[in-house]
């Protein structure tokens, strides 16, 4: 009888347990998603660098706003965001100007290159520029302006486009 009693009262704990697990989930993504957002606060910071004193682009850029992406070739998330830039941009067929800028010291820099230079423009850059400009997540996604001013840092490709394919988004930041 005690033996029944005690898994009762362990299932009833674990049923409770699991309960709560399910109420509290939307909070604890939540709060992840905020936790994101207040680390990408700090990029604030890149709000009006201008990548152009930084990097050479290439030509044909700079008439319109760009993506801009920051990319480590060993990052799983970086090849993965970049084939769903890629794959978005054939299937929605838009004419927004996307570039990567590409870690260069990374051990898989030239199967990075071999990869993804034949779809869209790929610029090397070195560890003291990443440092200097504080990039140490990857990916990490940017509005420039047509001058190459960062004016808005993103979240995720999606977040981006929005703010590109919305004109009020686009004046609030000041991306023209």
């Amino acid at each position: 009888m005690y033996f029944i009693f005690l898994l009762s009262f362990a299932i009833f704990l674990f049923f409770l347990q699991f309960y709560s697990y399910l109420k509290c989930k939307n909070a604890v993504t939540h709060f992840a998603d905020q936790f994101v957002s207040m680390t990408f606060l700090k990029l604030k910071n890149f709000l009006g660098v201008n990548l152009r004193s930084y990097f050479p682009f290439p030509a044909g850029f700079g008439q319109t706003p760009a993506i801009v992406m920051f990319a480590s070739p060993s990052c799983d998330i970086c090849h993965f965001e970049l084939e769903n830039i890629l794959a978005q941009k054939r299937k929605a067929d838009f004419s927004i100007p996307i570039l990567c800028f590409v870690e260069r010291e990374d051990r898989n820099y030239d199967n990075f290159i071999q990869e993804f230079s034949n779809q869209l423009p790929l610029i090397p850059a070195d560890k003291e520029t990443l440092v200097e400009l504080q990039i140490s997540s990857f990916p990490s996604l940017f509005i420039i302006d047509s001058n190459g001013v960062i004016r808005y840092p993103g979240h995720f490709f999606k977040e981006i486009l929005s703010v590109l394919q919305d004109r009020r988004k686009m004046a609030r930041y000041r991306i023209q």
